[in-house]
């Protein structure tokens, strides 16, 4: 799939498109966000287990999306459907994934292990001692979720390589390549979206560290998974519009229950 240039009034489009599919299946959209912080303030991922923690997510994100756009009258079972077709193409990418950045992250732990060892510790700020009375759970929840923000949502490149994994299956570097193109071609989007993105992803952290308030803690656990829906919708609706062409949802289609409903009535 070649990438195509966005269309101007992407913004309003893609807001009013994602409030349309929220609107589809909001229990569904709500269990992803409870997911996304579950996932994070309570599973472990030590090494770089959050890749395959992030592929996943990112993968039922999309299904769910997809599932509203196309099936909203069976959006829960089709959610379970486009999972179940693309979780091997998902499993192969998150083992391929897993082991790049267990090479990058070995590499940049080195780093910077030596950069501490020659400066001595100059320039580290340590947190306050309120910081380390949070419970661990909210630390852990924001730290990786603000960590599986960049690597799932915000990183040039990685939604279109999740996207075209689940299109047409898994070849990681070409995936990659086309998703860091689309990226550069529409690069307004990058820098508003990706960029932005990015900076909050370290930023906020940081910020709960000097300011170690339990109310900001609970503020950024929930923001951060209302960002993961949100911004994984743009995602999923740039992708479309950018290797399928299609700029609106797809028709809403009935409730199952109603149609069941309905032959009911049509019965008696």
């Amino acid at each position: 799939m070649k990438p195509k240039p966005i269309q101007p009034g992407w913004g309003r489009r893609w807001t009013r498109q994602s409030i349309a599919l929220f609107r589809r299946a909001p229990r569904l959209a709500v269990l992803v966000m409870v997911l996304f912080s579950l996932c994070n303030s309570f599973v472990p991922q030590p090494l770089a287990l959050n890749v395959p923690a992030t592929v996943f997510l990112v993968g039922l994100l999309f299904s769910s999306l997809r599932a509203a756009d196309r099936d909203s009258g069976n959006a829960w079972g089709a959610t379970w459907l486009y999972f179940r077709q693309t979780a091997r193409d998902l499993a192969l990418l998150a083992r391929d994934a897993f082991l790049i950045m267990l090479v990058l992250g070995f590499l940049i732990a080195l780093f910077f292990a030596t950069y501490a060892a020659a400066t001595h510790g100059i320039g580290h700020v340590k947190p306050e001692i309120g910081y380390r009375q949070l419970p661990h759970w909210i630390k852990s929840g924001i730290l990786q979720g603000a960590t599986m923000l960049t690597l799932g949502v915000f990183l040039p490149g990685v939604v279109p390589m999740i996207f075209l994994t689940m299109s047409v299956g898994n070849q990681p570097l070409l995936h990659y390549v086309t998703g860091y193109n689309a990226a550069v071609l529409n690069m307004r989007v990058t820098y508003i979206v990706s960029f932005a993105g990015l900076l909050a992803c370290n930023l906020l952290p940081s910020v709960l560290r000097q300011m170690p308030a339990l109310w900001f803690g609970y503020l950024l656990l929930c923001g951060f998974a209302a960002a993961f829906w949100w911004f994984g919708a743009w995602g999923y609706l740039w992708c479309r519009e950018m290797f399928e062409g299609t700029e609106e949802n797809a028709k809403e289609t009935a409730k199952q229950r109603s149609r069941k409903h309905a032959v009911v009535s049509a019965g008696t």
